[in-house]
């Protein structure tokens, strides 16, 4: 591992100590969960942000959250985020099953 510094309110240090408390374990621990937690919680903003742009496909959303794309759809769902599938898409599909 490597060593990482960085300045933290007092605000932001007691919830990580509370957050290690709870959890049995030491600050150290607590800032690795956390920022694990935090970051993947992000990578799956930031995709389906992209998503709903239509920047990326389901597939290239799950790429950057670097999930399965069932993990995606899931996530993209329990969010209340709409499918950029359209009638189109459906078209294209059936003439493909053809």
């Amino acid at each position: 591992m490597k060593t990482v510094t960085a300045r933290m309110s007092d605000d932001e240090l007691e919830l990580l100590d509370r957050l290690a408390t709870e959890r049995g374990s030491g600050r150290s621990d607590a800032i690795r969960e956390a920022v694990r937690r935090g970051a993947r919680e992000e990578l799956v903003q930031i995709a389906l942000e992209r998503y709903q742009a239509g920047a990326v496909g389901m597939r290239g959303a799950a790429e950057i959250a670097d999930v399965s794309i069932a993990r995606m759809m899931a996530e993209a769902n329990d969010r209340g985020i709409l499918s950029n599938y359209d009638e189109a898409d459906l078209e294209d599909d059936f003439d493909a099953l053809r």
